[in-house]
């Protein structure tokens, strides 16, 4: 299989899903496509934990976000897509907006650094690191990157 088309399963599998299911605050499509086996790892509050730990947290935060009335919405740019047939490795920058009815939105920051495996023809996240490497990450950093279908097969391992 082509580098572009095992990045192009990849973004169907677990990208573009992971951003519409922010848009949508629907937990539980975020929560699918994440492995059984996931090790989740956040390294702002050096939180390392499993699947079941992972979800709960998730389905904390996206009812308080719901709660709230707000609206998620985030983006994803890659400095690095490695990838086989089976497995990946993604590193890249993403940048999270929280809007409340009536006011500004915020804005985070921070690098994200994924494993992702392919199980039934099917690329789950087994891997999930992020941090805003204490404060440096910006729009800037997040510029520097390139759009999910942007395709530099230089770094992609075969």
């Amino acid at each position: 299989m082509a580098n572009a088309d095992v990045l192009s399963e990849i973004n169907r599998d677990v990208w573009i899903p992971f951003s519409d299911a922010y848009a949508l605050g629907d937990v539980e499509a975020f929560i699918a496509l994440h492995s059984p086996e996931v090790i989740r790892v956040e390294g702002n509050g050096g939180w390392v934990g499993g699947f079941e730990e992972y979800a709960g947290r998730l389905r904390e935060w996206f009812q308080w976000v719901a709660v709230q009335e707000g609206r998620l919405d985030i983006r994803f740019r890659f400095l690095e897509r490695h990838t086989g047939d089976d497995a990946s490795s993604e590193r890249g920058v993403y940048r999270l907006g929280l809007t409340y009815p009536d006011t500004d939105e915020y804005l985070w920051y921070g690098m994200f650094h994924t494993i992702c495996r392919k199980r039934d023809g099917v690329w789950r996240i087994v891997l999930d690191y992020d941090s805003d490497e204490g404060g440096t990450v910006d729009e800037e950093t997040f510029a520097r990157g390139r759009e999910m279908d942007e395709f530099d097969t230089s770094n992609v391992l075969r």
